[in-house]
Order: C-alpha cells, then sequence, then structure tokens
C-alpha cells in the first residue's frame, strides 16, 4: 500500500498544482484576506480620505486588476470589460478603502443570457453593498447588501424596474451613512437601508469591486443558473459592460483604517492619524464640485482631485437630480414600482447566495477553490498579467516540492 499512497501523494500535489496554475493563482478574496471578526491582528486598511475621479481612458492608478487583465481595456469612452469566453471574469478592485462615503457611476450593462455586471462594495469581515445587472434582462438592476457574511436568509435582494440598464448609459449612486445606505439610479432614490435593520448593517472599511462574469455557466448551481436569468451561450460572446465615469468620495479621515476589536462595529475602527465621519460636509462639497466638472484642490490632502477630460457629459440639460441623490446625467428614467426579490426562486438554493451577490469566476478548478459567506467568488489576486504568470508558475513550482515532501513522509 504504500507505493500506492506515494503515488497519490504525488498525483495529487502535481493536480493541485496544474490547477493553480491554470486557474492562474486563482484565489478567494475571503481566504486571503484576515477576516477581523476572527482576529485581532489584521492589517489596517489603506483609506481613501479624499476624493476620486476616474474616466478610465487610461489605467488609474488607483486600481488593480483582479482577473483576466487581457479582457480589461481603456479607451476614449472609458473602461471596457469583456467576457469573450468561458471563464473569462475581467475585474478590477481598488487599491483604497473608504469608511462611509459617496460613489456615482456611470455604467452600461452587458447583454448575454446569465451574464452578470456587477459594481459592489465589499470589507474584510464581509460586510457587502451591491449592484447587480442581468444580461438576458432589459428592465431591471438588483440592489442587495450582507452584513458580516451572514447568509442565513436570501431575501435581502431588491428588484427595480427601469429602462433597459444594457442599451444605454445610466446614473448609479450609493450614499453610504453611519445613519443609512440609499441606491439611487438616474438621480432617483429607489431604497433606503437604515442602520436598525433585523439583518444587519455594512458598517467597517470597504473598498470597491467591478467586473463581469457568467452566472448561467454550468458548473453552476441550478438555482444560480435560475437567478442568473438562464444559461449562457457562450456561441453569442463576446459580452461586454462598460464605465464612462466614477467618483468616489471617502466621508472619514486618517492614513488608514484599523478594527479596533472583533466587534465588527463601526464605532471600534479607529481612523489612525484621522476621524471616521470626519470630513463628510467637506465631502459632499467635493462630491458636488466633481460631479459638475470642476476639481478640487485640498491643501490638506496630499494631492489634488481633478476631473480628467472635463466635465460629466450631461446628454439632458434640463434634467435635474434629486437634493440628496446623483448628479450625473440622467441618460434615461427609472421607470416606478419594484419587482419582488422572489422573481427568481433563489431563497430556497442555499448556494446560490455567493452567486447573487459577489463576483465569481467558474473555472474548471473551481472545486479546488474556498467559498466563504457572501465573499465566495474567486478572483486572480494579481495586479496584473506578469505578476499572474509568475505567481502561476511559483504556485506550480511549490505544489510540486509540496508533493515530493508529502510523498518523502509516506515511503
Amino acid at each position: 500500500m504504500r507505493p500506492q499512497l506515494f503515488t497519490n501523494a504525488l498525483l495529487g500535489g502535481l493536480v493541485a498544482g496544474l490547477a493553480s496554475a491554470t486557474a492562474s493563482s486563482s484565489v478567494s478574496l475571503a481566504t486571503a484576506t484576515c477576516n477581523p471578526l476572527k482576529s485581532t491582528g489584521c492589517p489596517a486598511d489603506p483609506a481613501l480620505a479624499s476624493s476620486v475621479v476616474e474616466d478610465f481612458k487610461s489605467q488609474s492608478d488607483h486600481f488593480s486588476v483582479y482577473s483576466t487583465p487581457d479582457q480589461i481595456f481603456y479607451t476614449d469612452e472609458g473602461l471596457k470589460l469583456t467576457l469573450a469566453k468561458r471563464f473569462d471574469n475581467p475585474s478590477l478592485r481598488s487599491n483604497f478603502y473608504i469608511m462611509f462615503g459617496k460613489i456615482e457611476v456611470l455604467l452600461k450593462a452587458a447583454n448575454g443570457t446569465g451574464v452578470i455586471s456587477s459594481f459592489y462594495l465589499q470589507s474584510d469581515d464581509l460586510d457587502e453593498v451591491d449592484l447587480e445587472w442581468f444580461g438576458g434582462d432589459g428592465y431591471e438592476v438588483q440592489t442587495n447588501y450582507f452584513s458580516k457574511g451572514n447568509t442565513a436568509t436570501y431575501d435581502r435582494g431588491g428588484y427595480h424596474k427601469m429602462d433597459d440598464p444594457r442599451s444605454d448609459y445610466h446614473n448609479y449612486t450609493i450614499d453610504w451613512t453611519s445613519e443609512a445606505l440609499t441606491w439611487y439610479v438616474d438621480g432617483q432614490a429607489i431604497r433606503t437601508l437604515t442602520n436598525d435593520s433585523s439583518q444587519g448593517y455594512p458598517q467597517s472599511p470597504m473598498y470597491l469591486m467591478m467586473g463581469i462574469w457568467a452566472g448561467g455557466d454550468s458548473s453552476n448551481s441550478q438555482g444560480t443558473i435560475e437567478w442568473a436569468g438562464g444559461s449562457t451561450n457562450y456561441d453569442d460572446a463576446p459580452f461586454s459592460m462598460y464605465i464612462k465615469n466614477l467618483v468616489v468620495v471617502d466621508y472619514s479621515t486618517g492614513s488608514e483604517y484599523r478594527y479596533g476589536d472583533t466587534s465588527g462595529s463601526w464605532t471600534s475602527v479607529d481612523a489612525v492619524d484621522g476621524e471616521v465621519n470626519g470630513r463628510q460636509e467637506k465631502a459632499d462639497a467635493e462630491f458636488e464640485a466633481l460631479v459638475s466638472g470642476d476639481s478640487v484642490d485640498d491643501e490638506d490632502e496630499d494631492d489634488s482631485t481633478t476631473l480628467s477630460g472635463g466635465s460629466l457629459s450631461r446628454t439632458d440639460s434640463s434634467a435635474s437630480a434629486s437634493e440628496d441623490g446623483s448628479h450625473f446625467a440622467s441618460v434615461s428614467s427609472v421607470a416606478s414600482g419594484s419587482i419582488p426579490s422572489s422573481k427568481r426562486s433563489i431563497t430556497s438554493d442555499t448556494q446560490a447566495s455567493s452567486a447573487a451577490t459577489t463576483l465569481k469566476t467558474v473555472n474548471s478548478a473551481s472545486s479546488l477553490s474556498t467559498s466563504a459567506a457572501s465573499s465566495s467568488y474567486t478572483a486572480s489576486a494579481s495586479s496584473g498579467a506578469g505578476t499572474q504568470h509568475t505567481v502561476g508558475l511559483l504556485n506550480l513550482f511549490a505544489s510540486f516540492v509540496s508533493a515530493g515532501l508529502v510523498a518523502l513522509t509516506l515511503i
């Protein structure tokens, strides 16, 4: 039996190494990040503590490639993320965190049955705030949230009618404070969550993610495929989502955000050299200026924040934004009413939550990936193609070494 054990150990190590390299060192973010709910030794999060404007006509210093770098394009029209073939999952992650703030994006969702366009915030302890669009649906957007990775129920998602999000750019805004979280579409508030929600409230430092993936891939659970709107036909590829402009303002100050304990409460978060909610009024003023095309020059901050390429275009000069809402041009208005979250039968499928709220890479090695709570998507942790390939080779080498060591112990 010892020779057979040796063979199994060696083959197991080789398979794991090859799978790791094939997946380009794809890892679950939840397993790659220290969870502050479980440890007091987690590293602090780098704070934005200012404002950012991006038109994505060139690669941004504020965002890193998270997966599928060869399908991320910076064009004269902005960012283009393309799902060209099965297993593609082009996505970006911000290099900063915000501790409450406001985000506004001009985005056009992808076409394609089962194709999901995602734009969301997520924290190290698995708080989450989502916007997602279905490539087979020309009439809705889904809002969602999670608190501390709690997936005991799947009824948090809201479906909101709107003009076709795939045919033109729409203006989406998330205003996140310690008291309430409000989602807007084309200047109109479509949903508000207060901090006394019975299912928890997102309240820890969060980074920003954006990407496209195939929820309708055949490797997903049936519940996920149904939630995504059906099976994805890759013969119809490529599928692309687009982002033309993005504004992010942080309501807090400081160099980094550090968890003071394992409670996950925002009151336990320490803004190093700053203050949580220390610049909310100022940030709101910056937001107003930036979405109007003005620059922001702050002597108290390291860099001035300017709008690249001039003011944000307004296709309808007569369109007015709500007083507390968003200020990009409304390309078209939100239709009244919303679609109940029971529209898609996912509440009985516990596996569907990971797809309903997160960016996910479906690949042939997905069974080797570890999922955790609402953050069970798999995405490359590299910041570019070169690093991605290097890490993949290192993982392959490490797996060979590991297999050899295991085998020696069995001889």
